[in-house]
């Protein structure tokens, strides 16, 4: 990635995505309260009740990945399972106070750590990046 910069090339869509990444790795990597895959599942499961299968297709994992996804979170009590009201025979996953509280402190603590993180660049740039980047889902859905 330096050459290209000392280059005065520009950067090709791979480097710029493993710059994109390293961002979301470094923010992930200092606000770890619970796994990523946990963090994403008690997200989901935060919307509205979901049954493992529901959840397992929503986090493009396997059913069997996601029991054990399930497993951790029941024993941290975050969350906890109850019949299905609609299907006796299966069960929805429900978030609890605990799991609301974690979340919270996660996203106020990835927020503080994004910030510190983005506080080297000006609002100017800032603005920008957001443009850019806000521009790409738009531009991946048209082709």
């Amino acid at each position: 990635m330096e050459k290209n910069m000392e280059e005065n090339t520009v950067p090709t869509g791979s480097e710029l995505g493993e710059l994109i990444s390293s961002v979301a790795r470094y923010i992930r990597h200092h606000s770890r309260n619970i796994p990523p895959h946990q963090h994403r599942a008690l997200k989901m499961i935060s919307r509205e009740p979901i049954r493992p299968a529901r959840l397992a297709e929503q986090l493009h994992v396997t059913p069997r990945a996601v029991t054990d996804v399930v497993d951790a979170l029941v024993e941290k009590d975050l969350i906890h399972t109850a019949p299905d009201p609609d299907d006796r025979r299966a069960k929805i996953l429900e978030i609890n106070d605990s799991g609301r509280a974690l979340l919270t402190e996660l996203d106020e603590l990835r927020a503080r750590i994004a910030d510190d993180y983005f506080s080297a660049l000006t609002d100017e740039q800032k603005t920008e990046l957001h443009s850019i980047l806000s521009s790409l889902p738009r531009n991946i859905s048209k082709s």
